[in-house]
């Protein structure tokens, strides 16, 4: 899940710690696991051989991703790195995705390689901008249906000019890539691939398919936080995205749901088509979760097995003219294919995990991702954000809901 974005302005990251892992009783039949993420047993995750320059104001990293590998013990997580780099005597800010392992259940971690790198182009609806496509916000999908077993991986894509950086990123080169491979390692050169649109997306990025849900048929958006599960049950893969509509630069943040598409996974990912199932997140659920939004989006099985939906709750800050992500929570998911969010005996949503960070900013911090199999538990990334200046750092919570 997820470093993150601010429409025009600069990326955003988060994070989350546990000192508190208390359970707070919400009714007969549903208690939430508190946890604050500050001091050190909410400690940062580390990763040897990939430093980042603390000497800088935009390094870091965010929007972890993290599973177990199908048959094996071997967990891959995959993470936005934001870092400034040279252009023709410009430092550019910029936001490439990295992949490491850990083969002793999330003790330790081994850096292996730059995922996907920013790529130098320029900008189709204006060749003569140069600059760079950028990624982050990868969700990564092992798949063993009984005659393949491959990976997956979906991230988020964008322009990035030479001159102007984040501030001047186009809002119609938002897009998602959906990849296919044998092993995570070799996602970087697959040419298995789709990309998906929203009503905003140019069509020089070359969307196989432009996604636009019925109650957003008039409204201006793009695609953002992507997020995929495999039900071997039935064969299906499902996609989860949150849509980001805009009206010019102003969010229209009560339109920001987060939709749920489906599809057999059988093939090229180019040949994939999606059907469109509902919605799963809407303003009225934010609502409920003391938000505006949710984001920064994923999904995981719980110890138990029952399918979590991990999200960071958000509001919209004018002053700021930013997003307040505040924290992680954890709520349990009664069906995708009719998309519904689970409740208890009373009606309550069942939340069983709610991570924050008392000494973050008025920005705050929560992108999240979770295994049940490694011993780090809930991923958080923890932030520091101004409008100068972004640092992001991944916690440890511990926390297994």
């Amino acid at each position: 899940m997820k470093l993150y974005h601010l429409f025009f302005f600069l990326m955003f990251i988060t994070s989350c710690d546990k000192s508190d892992n208390t359970l707070t009783p919400v009714d007969d039949s549903t208690s939430t696991q508190n946890i604050d993420c500050i001091g050190s047993e909410c400690g940062e995750l580390t990763i040897p051989g990939d430093p980042y320059d603390n000497n800088l104001n935009f390094y870091g990293y965010a929007d972890p991703t993290i599973r177990k590998e199908t048959n094996s013990s071997t967990l891959w997580l995959g993470y936005s790195h934001p870092h400034i780099k040279a252009v023709g005597g410009n430092n550019v800010p910029s936001v490439e995705i990295h992949l490491s392992k850990s083969t002793d259940n999330g003790i330790s971690w081994q850096f292996v390689k730059k995922l996907f790198e920013p790529i130098a182009t320029n900008n189709p609806e204006n060749l003569s901008q140069s600059g760079f496509l950028d990624h982050e916000t990868l969700n990564l999908l092992p798949i063993n249906n009984g005659n393949e077993n491959y990976w997956l991986a979906a991230r988020l894509n964008y322009f990035i000019p030479t001159v102007g950086g984040f501030a001047g990123r186009p809002s119609n080169s938002f897009h998602i890539t959906i990849l296919k491979a044998n092993n995570p390692e070799n996602l970087t050169t697959s040419i298995e691939k789709q990309i998906i649109g929203g009503s905003l997306t140019y069509v020089g990025w070359s969307a196989n398919q432009t996604l636009i849900p019925p109650d957003l048929s008039l409204n201006s958006f793009f695609w953002n936080e992507p997020a995929l599960f495999y039900d071997s049950n039935t064969g299906k893969l499902y996609l989860i995205m949150v849509a980001f509509v805009y009206n010019g630069a102003n969010p229209v943040i009560e339109k920001h749901n987060t939709y749920v598409y489906s599809t057999d996974p059988t093939g090229s990912p180019s040949s994939w088509t999606w059907e469109y199932k509902g919605i799963l997140s809407n303003q009225t659920i934010a609502n409920e979760l003391g938000a505006q939004k949710l984001s920064q989006t994923d999904l995981a099985r719980g110890k138990d097995g029952k399918l979590l939906f991990i999200a960071s709750p958000v509001d919209w800050v004018e002053s700021e003219n930013d997003y307040n992500n505040k924290g992680c929570k954890v709520i349990e998911v009664k069906s995708l294919e009719s998309p519904e969010l689970e409740r208890d005996s009373k009606g309550k949503l069942r939340v069983r995990t709610y991570i924050t960070a008392s000494d973050a900013n008025n920005l705050g911090s929560g992108a999240s991702a979770y295994d049940p199999n490694s011993e780090t538990g809930i991923l958080f990334t923890k932030r520091l954000k101004t409008a100068t200046k972004l640092i992001a750092k991944i916690h440890r919570t511990g926390a297994k809901p």
